[in-house]
C-alpha cells in the first residue's frame, strides 16, 4: 500500500521562536529523494539514507548533517533520524529533521522539500496512514489524539490505556464471541438438519445474554470515562458569608476569589480546575443561597441552585462559629434539610456537609460537631436525599483543608470507579459509544426473534450486523469518508 502514497512532510512542533522546530517526513522513496541534499559535516559528501538504513538493519538512526537546496545553498546544520519501514510510526520509511527554531530556517527547508516532489501532510495523515498499513487499528489512533489533547491527568490516562490497546483487545474478544455464535446459525443455514443436528436458536440465548451484558458494561464506562476525562464536577454551596470563597480560594491555593465580611459578595458561579493526588476535579464557587430583593444577586442564587443539578459533589458549607453549642445540632439539620427541599438531586450525587471557620470555633463547639459526628447516621436517617449524603460532617478552614481533600478523592474513586485501571477498557469517543449502542440492539432484536423461533437467516442477520459494529471500533472498514472524518480532527504532523 506505501507505494501508492505520495511523500509527504509536516512540521510536527509548533510554528514560532523556539529552540527546535522538528520536521517529520514519511513516504515510500523519501529516503532517496532527500539523500541528495544531505551532507556529511567531515567531508561535505552526500549522505546515502537508503545504504544508511540497510546497514541499521532496520532500526532507527540518527546522524548530525548539513541540509543543502537545490542551489547546494546550506539550509542548516541538523540532527536527522531515519526510522526505516515497517518499523516506524506510519509503517513507511519516516525521517524526523531538527532544524534550529527560527521560522525563516524552517520556511526554507520546506520550500525545498516541496521543490523535490514532496507535499504537505493533511490533518492527521501520517497516523491515517499507521492504520491504513496495519501499525495501530481506529480505535489506537483515537486514543492518540486524545492522548495529544487532553488537559487532564485522567484523559492522558485513559488515552494511555487505548493506545495500549485495551479497548481494542476487549472489542476483539467480544467480536470472537459473536462470530461462534453466528456460526451456529450458519451452520444450520447451510446444512440438512441431519448434518447438524435440529435448530434450537433458544441454546443461543445464553451466549447472546452474556455478549449484552459486557457490551453494557463497555457503554456505560463512556459516561465515567468522560468524567475521569474532565473532573468529577464539585460544587461549593451554602449561604452567604458561609466561608465558600475562602474555601475556594484555598482548595485552589491561590486567591481566585474576592472574599469580604459582606454577605453576597459572590454574585456569579467561579469555576477553576482541580488536582488532588493526581484526580482531576472542576471546582465551581458560587454565589450565596437566600431570598434577596437584589436583581443581579437573586440571577446569582438561581444559577448557584442550577451548578448543583448538574454537580457530582456538593460541598454545602456551614457556618456555626457564630451559634451556642444548644443550637449547633438543630441548625446543622436544618440547613441540610433546606438545601434538600430547594433542589432536585439524582441519586448518584454526593453531598458533604462542610463545616467552615475551624480555626473560630471553640473547644466546646469543636466537641459538639464531634458529638453530631458520632451520631449522623441516626440523625439524618428520616432526611430525604440521605443515600448521597456523605458518612460525616467535615470540618475545615482557609488553611487546613486535609480531611475535605481526603473525602474528595474517596468520592472520585466511587464514581470514576473500575475505569482508571489499565486493565479495564472505556469508551472515549461518541462514535465508539454508538457503535457500542448499535451492537446491543442488534443483540436485543435478535433475542425477540429468537424467542418466537423466526428464520435463522433473519437472526444471522442481526447477529452480524452486531460484528460489523465491533469491527468498526477498531477500523475494519474502508470507508475514505469516516476515516477522513476522523483523521480531520488530528494535529498536522501527527
Amino acid at each position: 500500500m506505501n507505494a501508492h502514497f505520495q511523500s509527504i512532510f509536516a512540521l510536527a512542533t509548533p510554528m514560532g521562536r523556539s529552540a527546535l522546530h522538528l520536521h517529520r517526513l514519511s513516504g515510500e522513496n523519501v529516503f532517496a529523494i532527500l539523500s541528495p541534499y544531505i551532507l556529511s559535516p567531515h567531508n561535505k559528501k552526500s549522505v546515502d539514507l537508503v545504504s544508511l538504513a540497510k546497514k541499521s538493519e532496520g532500526r532507527a538512526c540518527t546522524r548530525y548533517v548539513y541540509i543543502i537546496d537545490q542551489e547546494k545553498n546550506e539550509i542548516d546544520d541538523v540532527v536527522l533520524t531515519i526510522f526505516p519501514a515497517p518499523k516506524s510510526y506510519s509503517g513507511e520509511n519516516i525521517i524526523e529533521i531538527s532544524v534550529h527554531g527560527n521560522p525563516l530556517i524552517s520556511a526554507k527547508l520546506q520550500s525545498l522539500l516541496r521543490s523535490i516532489g514532496m507535499r504537505d501532510a493533511q490533518p492527521g495523515e501520517f497516523t491515517q496512514r499507521a492504520v491504513l498499513n496495519g501499525k495501530i487499528d481506529l480505535a489506537q489512533a483515537e486514543g492518540i489524539n486524545q492522548l495529544i489533547h487532553a488537559e487532564t491527568l485522567g484523559g492522558v490516562e485513559l488515552a494511555r490505556h487505548t493506545v495500549d490497546g485495551v479497548l481494542s483487545r476487549e472489542t476483539g474478544d467480544l467480536r470472537a464471541q459473536i462470530i461462534s455464535i453466528l456460526a451456529y446459525l450458519e451452520a444450520h443455514i447451510d446444512f440438512a438438519p441431519d448434518e447438524v443436528g435440529d435448530y434450537e436458536p433458544a441454546s443461543l440465548l445464553p451466549q447472546i445474554h452474556a455478549v449484552i451484558e459486557r457490551l453494557n458494561k463497555l457503554h456505560a464506562t463512556f459516561s465515567s470515562g468522560l468524567k475521569m476525562r474532565e473532573g468529577v464536577k464539585v460544587v461549593l454551596l451554602g449561604k452567604p458569608n458561609a466561608g465558600k470563597s475562602s474555601l475556594y480560594n484555598a482548595l485552589l491555593r491561590y486567591d481566585r476569589a474576592i472574599v469580604t465580611h459582606i454577605p453576597g459578595t459572590t454574585r456569579d458561579v467561579l469555576e477553576d480546575r482541580l488536582v488532588i493526588q493526581n484526580k482531576d476535579f472542576v471546582l465551581l464557587d458560587t454565589a450565596g443561597i437566600r431570598a434577596t430583593e437584589d436583581e443581579v444577586e437573586r440571577i446569582g442564587v438561581e444559577r448557584s441552585l442550577q451548578s448543583a443539578l448538574s454537580a457530582d459533589v456538593i460541598c454545602l458549607v456551614i457556618d456555626i462559629h457564630k451559634l451556642d453549642c444548644s443550637q449547633i445540632h438543630d441548625h446543622i439539620l436544618s440547613e441540610i434539610i433546606q438545601f434538600f427541599s430547594s433542589v432536585k438531586l439524582a441519586e448518584e450525587q454526593k453531598i458533604i456537609p462542610v463545616v467552615s471557620k475551624q480555626d473560630l470555633l471553640t473547644d466546646e463547639q469543636i466537641s459538639m460537631l464531634h458529638e453530631f459526628n458520632q451520631n449522623f447516621l441516626k440523625l439524618t436517617k428520616d432526611l430525604e436525599y440521605k443515600n448521597c449524603l456523605n458518612n460525616n460532617l467535615v470540618l475545615i478552614s482557609s488553611v487546613n483543608t486535609e480531611l475535605l481533600c481526603k473525602n474528595l478523592v474517596n468520592h472520585h474513586s466511587l464514581i470514576i470507579g473500575e475505569v482508571s485501571k489499565k486493565e479495564n477498557p472505556t469508551l472515549i469517543s461518541v462514535r465508539q459509544k454508538d457503535k457500542v449502542l448499535n451492537a446491543i440492539n442488534s443483540l436485543n432484536e435478535c433475542s425477540k426473534l429468537i424467542a418466537i423461533k423466526d428464520y435463522p437467516e433473519k437472526i444471522a442477520s442481526l447477529i452480524n450486523h452486531s460484528k460489523h459494529s465491533l469491527e468498526e471500533i477498531v477500523g475494519e472498514i474502508h470507508l475514505d469518508n469516516v476515516l477522513d472524518k476522523i483523521f480531520s480532527t488530528f494535529c498536522i504532523g501527527k
